[in-house]
């Protein structure tokens, strides 16, 4: 088991606490789904915590946290986690004006396309996207997550629908949506299995956390 599998699950468990409330009746996945996506296409800030376990080719990425803007052009601050040949590294990132510098100095110059934050983050970006293409949405409990009730809805996002966000994937992906249970139905976390990529290989979960939604973000 990869050495980051015990932080994804406290990344997922730390803001869920006691077991799924499944007694119902809850409002249908698709509507839950479909509401996260039309609250999260105004979103304009987040804080936001994100882990992989396992390898996805071209994608280097292990764990992240940071604050994230569309603002003055779009703009990101906070920590990432990156593997690096047989070893991985950690570093401070601050993004701006499409510029990129951490500290320390292991990348310097233009935001790659993939981590842009407009790439994820507006009413037209990948995780509207995924939360538009959610199929066969089930609500399968109520959880607290970061503090707040929540509905957990299990799904799947096609393979075509994954390949636009992460060019990466091209197979269908598991997934599970947390919306919270007030009237704003916030989208509040994500858990994706990505199917492995061949024999003999394990899954690549991916977890995502999304709190402070349109809270003022500074990028010093």
């Amino acid at each position: 088991m990869s050495r980051l599998a015990p932080l994804l699950v406290l990344l997922l468990l730390a803001g869920c606490t006691g077991s799924p409330d499944t007694r119902g009746p809850f409002p249908p996945g698709a509507e839950l789904v479909r509401d996260a996506a039309t609250s999260f296409a105004s979103v304009r800030s987040v804080h936001f915590a994100a882990g992989v376990n396992g390898v996805l080719p071209g994608f280097p990425l292990r764990q992240i946290e940071g604050d994230a803007t569309l603002d003055d052009g779009g703009a990101a601050t906070g920590t990432a986690d990156v593997q690096d040949g047989e070893g991985h590294t950690k570093f401070r990132f601050t993004v701006r004006d499409g510029e990129v510098t951490t500290d320390p100095d292991v990348a310097r110059g233009r935001v790659p396309e993939m981590y842009a934050v407009s790439t994820f983050l507006g009413p037209s970006a990948g995780l509207k996207r995924l939360l538009d293409g959610v199929t066969g949405a089930k609500t399968e409990g109520q959880e607290n997550v970061d503090g707040a009730a929540a509905l957990r809805v299990g799904g799947v996002v096609p393979g075509a629908v994954a390949h636009g966000v992460l060019p990466q994937i091209t197979a269908d992906l598991t997934v599970k949506v947390w919306v919270s249970a007030d009237a704003a139905r916030r989208f509040a976390r994500l858990w994706v299995q990505v199917p492995p990529a061949g024999d003999h290989l394990s899954p690549v979960m991916i977890e995502l956390s999304l709190t402070r939604q349109n809270a003022p973000v500074r990028v010093g």
